[in-house]
Order: structure tokens, then C-alpha cells, then sequence
């Protein structure tokens, strides 16, 4: 039992120092005196005063204080006047002539920076990095497709350029080929012509008819025969 009345005391403790911080910081911003016991974090119709709080910090104003744990009791102390303030209500009086007149609280404590402002201020600067974060995704989008262009692009020529220096180790072999061929080709003529000149030559000796023309048969060669 002695862990459980512990933290009862711990957390009794945390509630009262949360309603006097409360209590404290609806005196300076909406300059009406409530006592700690009766601070709300619900307000109803009758209260003088509401909560203008960021919207991270709304679920700590959603139920009544002696309902939140340590935890919460902390949040709410350290979230005074940078996740939440204070702000008066607007009330109606009626006049001695029945009319019926608006009245809005004005704080008398120490001026202080506004907390509307601050979030105003905050909104502002969200919509700007919102905007700067757009950009830069817009950018980064357009760099992307971009690389991806390029590099489809650097692919196709290089494609390209294989195919073509395939092409042209084939041109490169056939004329390697050919000029080879006409070597081999001009080898034999060089060879054969001499040849042909000296059978030209044995045959007109022989009696042979020139351009192959009509032949003389020698008699002695038939007799050696």
C-alpha cells in the first residue's frame, strides 16, 4: 500500500501546484481573480474566462483537472503561455434602458506578448516552410525527372554507339578481307603472267600460229615420234 499512497501524494501534490500556476497566469491575462481550487480547464457559459490553446495541447483541455494524471499536471505547467493561454469571454449586461451591451474583460496584469499573436506568428511560419517544403519537392520532382531523361537519353547513345562500333569492326573486317583477297589475287597475276608470257613465246617457236591461229605440225618431230 505504501507505493500507492506515495504516488496519490505525488499526484495530489502535482494537481495543487498545476491550479495555483493556472490560477496565477488567468490573473495576469484576463485580470480576474480565481482561486486555484476552482480553476476549470472545461469552461461552461458562467466562466469569465476560456482557453486558446495549440492544437497538439487540446487534449489536456478536454476533461477537468482532478481527472488528469502527473503527467498531464506537467505538460500544463510547462505549457503556460507557449501551448496555451488565457483569454477573456465577451459578457452582456443590460442597461438601465433594457439594452443589452457587450462587455469584454480586459487583463490588468503587465502587458504581455500576445498569445494569439504567437500563434499567428506560428501559423505563418508553417505556411511559409509549407510553401518551402513545396518547392523544394517540386524541385526535387523536376531534378528526378530530369536525371531520368538524362540518363534514358545517355542510355540511347550509348546503345547507339555499340552499334555502331559493331558496324564498323564489320566494315573494318570486310575491308581487311578484300584488301587481303586483292593481295592473294595480285600475288597469282604477278606469278601467272610471266608464265603465260613464256608459254606465248614456246609456242611461237614451235610453229605455233600466233593468237592461237592454225598450227604447223614439224616433220621431224612426227618422225621422232
Amino acid at each position: 500500500m505504501a507505493p500507492t499512497r506515495s504516488s496519490n501524494l505525488e499526484r495530489s501534490k502535482w494537481r495543487s501546484k498545476c491550479r495555483e500556476e493556472l490560477s496565477k497566469h488567468i490573473q495576469e491575462k484576463v485580470g480576474i481573480l480565481i482561486e486555484p481550487s476552482q480553476v476549470r480547464l472545461v469552461t461552461g457559459a458562467d466562466d469569465l474566462y476560456t482557453w486558446k490553446v495549440l492544437p497538439q495541447k487540446k487534449h489536456l483541455f478536454s476533461k477537468n483537472i482532478s481527472d488528469h494524471s502527473i503527467g498531464a499536471y506537467k505538460e500544463l505547467c510547462e505549457g503556460i503561455d507557449s501551448a496555451f493561454e488565457a483569454v477573456p469571454v465577451a459578457t452582456t449586461t443590460q442597461t438601465r434602458f433594457g439594452e443589452h451591451v457587450q462587455e469584454t474583460l480586459i487583463s490588468l496584469g503587465p502587458p504581455q506578448a500576445s498569445f494569439s499573436a504567437k500563434i499567428d506568428k506560428l501559423r505563418e511560419e508553417n505556411e511559409n516552410l509549407e510553401r518551402e517544403l513545396k518547392q523544394w519537392k517540386d524541385q526535387a520532382t523536376a531534378e528526378c525527372k530530369l536525371r531520368q531523361e538524362s540518363e534514358k537519353e545517355r542510355n540511347q547513345l550509348r546503345d547507339a554507339n555499340q552499334t555502331l562500333h559493331c558496324e564498323l569492326q564489320k566494315s573494318s573486317m570486310a575491308a581487311d578481307y578484300f584488301r587481303s583477297s586483292i593481295s592473294q589475287y595480285s600475288q597469282m597475276v604477278a606469278r601467272i603472267m610471266p608464265l603465260m608470257g613464256e608459254l606465248r613465246n614456246g609456242l611461237n617457236v614451235d610453229g605455233v600460229a600466233d593468237d592461237f591461229g592454225i598450227w604447223h605440225i614439224d616433220p621431224g618431230v612426227t618422225n621422232n615420234v
